[in-house]
């Protein structure tokens, strides 16, 4: 999808904050927050303090203040009607859009939510096309994504050449990419900035390496090979900083081919 303007959001076809807009954004929140944790801690019996459980986030609440406005009723009325038609209630979760600079490293993110709450006050603002309306959204999926997939190249040497791929990680959640090697042979990724690397031994053809799923694949047929994974292999995943990746081969006929691909994550 396109990129949003900075300083705006987009909801269900309604965008929101545009200049000159009859529907300006006054506050957000719930984006830069931590949802709630919820812990499996257990106290101890008889002793001072608690067993040490894993920890994991509840949904997110995300709150839009907007202010409404129309020159003539019949602009406030048709401004109120579109905004009361985006946020209706008992739909299915939708992607909340946003672009906030220094939020979601600058880009359009967003978070999949639906509408739990809207108020609004008549008062004598109101009387005058002006409304201030709070919209409460909540997302199930607490976790804010890059709208764009992410989508590198890293070949292995050949002819001398020794190539490296060189990106700075923005999301607070590692990225978990999909790995397709092309004219692969014993590869072995590794990133020279933490030593971690993922080696297959012996495997050649075309090749995936889906982290998410911690599978290895034959690209064209989808046949497992994980039995293939080299002892000490770590599966790709990259967390908040710089990496600089390497990718050697014993290819022959030509270089290898990597593409890596994974949507940005925060929380």
């Amino acid at each position: 999808m396109a990129e949003l303007n900075d300083w705006t959001a987009e909801y269900a076809g309604l965008v929101m904050g545009e200049p000159d807009s009859a529907i300006s954004i006054v506050g957000v929140d719930g984006l830069v927050s931590l949802p709630d944790v919820r812990s499996s801690d257990l106290t101890l019996v008889q002793q001072h303090g608690q067993y040490p459980g894993d920890d994991y986030l509840n949904g997110r609440t995300v709150t839009l203040t907007l202010e409404v406005y129309g020159s003539t009723n019949d602009e406030f009325a048709q401004a109120l009607g579109l905004v009361n038609a985006a946020f209706a209630p008992a739909g299915e979760e939708r992607p909340l859009r946003f672009r906030f600079p220094g939020l979601a490293a600058g880009r359009t993110a967003f978070v999949n939510a639906r509408p739990r709450k809207r108020s609004g006050p008549i008062d004598l603002n109101f009387a005058n096309r002006v409304c201030n309306i709070v919209v409460e959204l909540y997302a199930t999926d607490p976790h804010i994504y890059g709208d764009e997939l992410v989508t590198l190249k890293l070949s292995s040497p050949w002819e001398g050449s020794n190539p490296k791929l060189r990106f700075v990680y923005p999301g607070s959640v590692p990225a978990l990419p999909v790995i397709t090697l092309d004219n692969a042979k014993d590869c072995v990724l590794t990133d020279e900035i933490t030593g971690l690397y993922f080696g297959m031994v012996p495997l050649a053809g075309g090749i995936t390496i889906n982290s998410p799923a911690q599978l290895v694949t034959a690209t064209a047929t989808g046949t497992g090979f994980n039995d293939r994974i080299t002892a000490g292999s770590t599966w790709p995943e990259y967390g908040f900083g710089e990496h600089r990746l390497s990718l050697s081969s014993t290819a022959t006929t030509r270089a290898t081919e990597a593409v890596l691909t994974w949507r940005n994550r925060w929380v």
